[in-house]
């Protein structure tokens, strides 16, 4: 595949010129602080000290491939309370993968799992795809029956065991640094799992490139700044680090900062070239051609022209693993910038998962990513409450530190600030009301009920498209109820990939969606200032440049806001919007 850039090997004489090096260093970040996280375990355990409930091990533990077949063997020893007849371990593993389901029923199947223990005591598995406790729905629980164990003693559980003739267990289509194993055990036989310490996890890493895929933004003026994103990706959508190759960059424009030929080196997932500028109204499109000439790659169309506005583009919405999705919020807010390219974004995570730890950090990092001019970020989370009291809300804020008004502390053990929480969404919209921030309603877990309640000054948009699906009736229900909503379009992504949210194999069967901002500045009042105005569009992914004008004969009035929320609005006349 050389000839096509794909795999092919870098000439290291060959690098980006006329620009400042590409954006982009890989990091490693992980696995994710306990404290950080939105579960709850037992309030009453054995002991004081969960190292007495053993310890586990797994075999292997190198990183594997996106949806390759492995097997392995995990090793459970038993610690110093022993573990007791009708005792049991339990292997918890994360919602959202999509490796399927672990099963005792056919050796030859996939996924097939055996345990057996060092003593010889009988083991008898069993398996929840959507029974244990959040975020981990998927549970392997292995029960000791008909004798007990000694400290000292071993369960054995092969995942994937191929002795029968089955092919292995098969792994998830998205990359992930933590794959946990997550084990617990109810040592005493109580029904009451608890985590041991350091859990085994190994690293789900990309597979082969497939195609390269070349990214612009689709509307900017003459002289603003824009970016340029290459990468390639595998066949799930995952950028590989598994590419290289010299290109050459053939532009229907000239672009001031581009190079005209790059070394994209092996190793890395994506590079970004910032700080971009076109002199002149007119059509820009970016192809990318391997030493034979061959077309790698094509973006789509950059329309340049003067105006008041430019097009950027967001992915406002999804989460990561400190809640219910994968990866940390910080590669998160790396993957929105630097591997699918936006210009804003922002972090939803479940509320009743937000410890205030984590509630910080999402500030912290909202902060440290802001950048105007290039990528926006809004601090904010989703409020999660139940369809019957309001459902699924997205709350974005201005600035950083603003207090977060939960549904519930449903995952929660620091109850102090119960009395701070929003339990229907009538009253998340009572407290928020002066505040500075905006809010989206959305069809997810929980899907909003616009009729229940809505809130005409802050619940500017509704959100018709998601990896969840296509929703327009949320739109259109609020016609006969008088609403003036925005569209927007979002991935509410948990695969830790926003802004390029690729389906995979099971949950969330759409790719997620995008959002384009007509403002007039890439910054927080700018972003903010179009989503109150309306000045917002969305699709199921692709970034097309959309230009919609109505012209009014005799004139018309406009109004920035909806008269009939805010007191003394006053139209402006116009004769085309």
């Amino acid at each position: 595949m050389s000839g096509s850039g794909i795999g092919a090997g870098p000439d290291r004489s060959l690098r980006p010129r006329g620009t400042r090096e590409p954006m982009m260093k890989e990091f490693r970040d992980g696995p994710i602080s306990d404290d950080m996280m939105g579960e709850a375990w037992p309030a009453v355990q054995p002991g004081a000290d969960p190292v007495l409930y053993g310890y586990a091990e797994l075999r292997p533990a190198d990183p594997v491939e996106v949806r390759s077949l492995q097997t392995f063997e995990l090793v459970y020893t038993v610690g110093r309370y022993g573990l007791d007849d009708t005792g049991s371990i339990r292997v918890s593993f994360r919602s959202l993968g999509d490796w399927g389901g672990l099963q005792m029923d056919d050796p030859a199947g996939y996924n097939y799992v055996t345990a057996r223990s060092s003593k010889g005591v009988p083991i008898r598995l069993s398996y929840v795809s959507h029974g244990a406790p959040r975020p981990r729905w998927k549970a392997l629980t292995a029960h000791v029956m008909g004798g007990f164990l000694r400290e000292g003693d071993t369960i054995h559980i092969t995942f994937g065991d191929t002795s029968g003739g089955s092919p292995g267990m098969r792994m998830q289509t998205m990359v992930e640094m933590d794959f946990q194993f997550r084990v617990l055990a109810d040592v005493c036989a109580v029904g009451h799992h608890v985590p041991i310490p350091n859990s085994p996890a190994i690293s789900v890493v990309p597979g082969p490139p497939v195609c390269w895929r070349a990214v612009l933004p689709s509307l900017r003026r003459p002289g603003e700044t824009f970016q340029f994103g290459l990468k390639a990706e595998d066949v799930w959508g995952n950028p590989t680090d598994r590419a290289s190759g010299r290109f050459t960059l053939e532009c229907t424009m000239p672009v001031t900062g581009l190079p005209a030929e790059v070394d994209y080196p092996l190793g890395r997932k994506s590079i970004c070239f910032e700080g971009l500028t076109v002199g002149e109204p007119g059509i820009v499109r970016i192809a990318v051609r391997d030493p034979e000439g061959r077309l790698a790659a094509e973006s789509h169309p950059l329309v340049v022209r003067d105006g008041p506005f430019g097009g950027y583009w967001g992915d406002l919405h999804g989460q990561s693993g400190e809640s219910i999705g994968i990866t940390t919020a910080r590669q998160y807010f790396d993957f929105a910038r630097n591997k699918s390219f936006l210009d804003a974004t922002a972090h939803q995570a479940n509320d009743f998962q937000v410890n205030n730890t984590f509630w910080e950090h999402v500030n912290e990092l909202t902060a440290e990513h802001h950048e105007d001019g290039r990528f926006v970020t809004f601090p904010g989370y989703e409020w999660s409450g139940n369809t019957a009291v309001g459902g699924d809300r997205n709350v974005y804020f201005r600035e950083e530190g603003r207090a977060i008004h939960r549904s519930s502390h449903a995952l929660l053990t620091d109850r102090s600030d119960l009395d701070t929480d929003a339990p229907n969404a009538n009253r998340l919209f009572e407290m928020l009301a002066e505040e500075d921030c905006f809010i989206y309603a959305h069809v997810g877990g929980r899907y909003a009920d616009i009729g229940y309640a809505h809130d005409p000054k802050n619940e500017v948009a509704m959100e018709i498209h998601s990896a969840w699906g296509t929703f327009e009736w949320l739109l259109t229900d609020g016609f006969p109820l008088g609403h003036r909503s925005g569209v927007v379009c979002n991935s509410d992504g948990h695969k830790g990939r926003p802004g390029a949210s690729y389906p995979g194999a099971s949950t969330f069967g759409a790719y997620g969606g995008l959002t384009c901002f007509y403002a007039t500045e890439l910054s927080r009042d700018g972003i903010m200032d179009a989503v109150r105005r309306r000045h917002t569009y969305g699709t199921t992914g692709t970034r097309m440049h959309l230009d919609v004008r109505a012209s009014f004969q005799n004139g018309g009035n406009l109004f920035d806001r909806d008269p009939h929320a805010f007191e003394g609005e006053t139209p402006r006349r116009v004769g085309e919007i």
